[in-house]
C-alpha cells in the first residue's frame, strides 16, 4: 500500500456520469472495473464504482463528490493519477 490520502476519504467512491452505451463511458466504466482491486490496494480503502445516467457530451468522473475529470483521460495511468491527487489533502 503506497496511500497518502486522508482515512476520511475512505471508502472511496468513484462516480461515472454520461450516457449509457456511449463509447467513453463504457471505456471508463471498464477501466475502472479493471482497476478496482489494484486502486484499493493503492489507495488503502475499500473502491466503489456507481454509474448514473445523465445527459453529457462527455463523461464526468466524480470522486467523493467532486468532479474531477470531463471526458475519457488518454489512458488507464492518467486515470489512477488524477484518482490519487483528488484524494490527497
Amino acid at each position: 500500500m503506497v496511500s497518502d490520502i486522508s482515512r476520511d476519504s475512505c471508502p472511496v467512491i468513484i462516480e461515472v456520469r454520461g450516457r449509457r452505451g456511449g463509447y467513453y463511458v463504457a471505456t471508463l466504466l471498464k477501466w475502472l472495473e479493471e482497476l478496482r482491486e489494484f486502486l484499493e490496494y493503492e489507495l488503502g480503502c475499500e473502491v466503489k464504482v456507481r454509474f448514473q445516467e445523465e445527459e453529457t457530451p462527455y463523461p464526468l468522473l466524480i470522486v467523493n463528490g467532486k468532479l474531477v475529470f470531463e471526458g475519457l483521460p488518454g489512458e488507464e495511468g492518467y486515470l489512477i493519477e488524477l484518482i490519487r491527487s483528488s484524494l490527497r489533502h
